[in-house]
């Protein structure tokens, strides 16, 4: 493989950890890397990065263009995974023409973005207008990078992207998010004579928590809940622990519950076979690997919550709404309105679980968290807003976007696809503030992003470059 200068970059801070809240280290390398090229850098103190390069040669006064990409990545891995990501480099494998990690997320999203524009800034003969490079932090945990940088010395009302999800597409339309985090106290008793089980539900297909959410997969915290509801309508279980998902916007893969019961395992298992083989049944295309244990625990957790508040918490799983809440009639794959439950922690009586509300026009947010609140209020929970962060909308017919129809037309005599993307970008908080309506998106093509099946393509990678340089030298 001949590896360009992007590639060069995708590599170097592939090495670097860089998961969301610990960019420290890869804003060191970008701002060093600005400082020995003489450019000018900012950071600040969330490790938010802004580089401007003057324009080229003869085009030092025209409006200046905005770069954006984010440095953090998912951090997620196969059970097997040895990989500790405050600390290990990302181990890339080339197969069959793709970039893909070894048991862990690549990193591509937004990697890709971030390398793209190192690149471009690193090369002598480029033509390009003046240049104002962001680099935003926390992109996949809330947002909050773009919604702390301070953008009062950002001149660019014209911006592309980095940050998309197919090679010879752009995004004209992102979602709005909002997060809802659930809380509640329960009291507990001593826990009763009997044995303590674990129920895990693992091996879920997952994906991310916007861009596959209407694909119908299973939600391994619902799953769970589910198949406590049984046990506990049959044999009156009563929880002690649970845990399910780990990350905001990926729809979780692995949920495990620890229970006292009466009851012996055969019992509790034969109480959920027919269940077990009817969820099998309902995602046996999606979710294929499923697997549904129930065993004996160690009595590590003396204390459980109460019967009723244990058939409570069950029941308000098992009613919360998860996954496409309004499609678009015509076009049934696309989501206007969704939830994704995400995270769930049941530990010492205290309950933390997250639900990420997405709306694009003409579904509301608030109308998603009037939902999401009269739910929590319904069973007793408190509702938090855990983030919130504007989508955007751009026209169609923009210059960049008509632009950039140029050349990927001419290049591949293929249209453009004008992507409507039921997720949110910082691109949302950034045009929003700064009232930009010229944007594009670029990405190389990168398939099962927040997974440890990440992969970008090899070809794609390159050829997103060299439109880059085409609409840098044309902008």
């Amino acid at each position: 493989m001949e590896a360009g200068r992007n590639f060069h970059y995708f590599y170097e801070i592939s090495r670097i950890p860089r998961g969301s809240f610990h960019e420290e280290r890869i804003a060191d390398y970008i701002e060093q890397f600005a400082r020995d090229r003489g450019l000018e850098v900012q950071r600040d103190s969330l490790h938010n990065l802004i580089i401007k390069k003057p324009g080229s040669l003869g085009r030092e006064q025209e409006p200046p263009l905005m770069l954006q990409a984010h440095t953090d990545m998912v951090c997620a891995k196969e059970p097997w995974s040895e990989h500790d990501f405050t600390r290990d480099p990302i181990d890339i494998r080339e197969e069959d023409g793709w970039l893909t990690a070894n048991g862990t997320t690549l990193g591509a999203d937004d990697g890709a973005g971030v390398a793209n524009i190192l690149a471009l800034l690193d090369e002598p003969d480029l033509s390009h207008p003046p240049l104002e490079c962001v680099f935003t932090v926390q992109e996949e945990d809330g947002m909050g990078g773009a919604k702390g940088l301070d953008m009062s010395g950002l001149k660019s009302r014209r911006m592309i992207g980095l940050d998309g999800i197919q090679e010879g597409t752009t995004i004209y339309s992102a979602s709005a998010v909002r997060g809802c985090k659930f809380r509640g106290e329960f009291p507990r008793d001593s826990a009763p004579a009997g044995a303590m089980y674990r129920l895990r539900v693992s091996g879920l297909t997952s994906g991310h928590g916007a861009l596959m959410i209407g694909a119908e997969r299973a939600n391994a915290i619902k799953v769970a809940a589910r198949l406590l509801r049984r046990l506990s309508q049959v044999c009156g279980i009563r929880l002690a622990e649970l845990r399910g998902g780990g990350l905001i916007h990926v729809i979780p893969r692995e949920c495990a519950a620890v229970f006292t019961a009466e009851a012996g395992l055969e019992t509790l298992r034969e109480a959920i076979s027919d269940l077990t083989r009817q969820i099998r049944l309902e995602y046996g295309e999606t979710d294929p690997e499923m697997e549904v244990t129930l065993e004996r625990a160690e009595a590590e957790e003396p204390f459980c919550l109460t019967a009723a508040d244990t058939a409570r918490l069950e029941t308000f799983l098992c009613l919360l709404p998860v996954g496409a809440w309004k499609r678009t009639a015509g076009n049934l794959a696309q989501v206007e309105g969704s939830f994704n439950l995400s995270v769930l922690r049941l530990e010492g009586g205290a309950l933390a679980c997250d639900l990420v509300c997405r709306s694009n026009y003409p579904v509301s947010i608030d109308e998603l968290w009037q939902v999401a609140v009269t739910y929590g209020e319904t069973f007793g929970l408190r509702c938090e807003v855990s983030m919130d962060y504007a989508g955007y909308h751009v026209p169609q017919d923009s210059p960049l976007i008509r632009l950039w129809a140029e050349v990927y037309e001419r290049d591949t005599g293929r249209e453009l696809g004008l992507t409507y993307m039921h997720s949110a970008l910082d691109a949302g908080t950034i045009c929003e503030r700064l009232g930009i309506q010229d944007m594009i998106v670029m990405m190389p093509t990168t398939l099962e992003v927040h997974t440890p099946r990440e992969r970008m393509n090899i070809d794609s990678f390159r050829r997103t470059y060299g439109y880059l340089k085409e609409i840098l030298a044309r902008a």
